[in-house]
């Protein structure tokens, strides 16, 4: 799926093949390792969006956005 946007929406940097990675990827990842380790603690619909804007603050404090 990630293939398909990336060709149709022609991004052909590096970097922002990176920004998509880790914004999609970083979230998908965490609750993968959430819902197998600790599934109750916190519910996804807070846990996914607080997972995708650290990972938005980490970008931008590391200037990849």
């Amino acid at each position: 799926m990630l293939v398909e946007i990336i060709r149709e929406t022609k991004i052909t940097g590096l970097g922002a093949k990176d920004v998509l990675l880790y914004l999609f990827g970083v979230p998908f990842i965490t609750l993968f390792i959430k819902q197998s380790v600790i599934p109750q603690a916190i519910p996804n619909y807070i846990f996914v969006p607080a997972v995708t804007s650290a990972t938005v603050f980490l970008l931008a404090k590391l200037h990849m956005i």
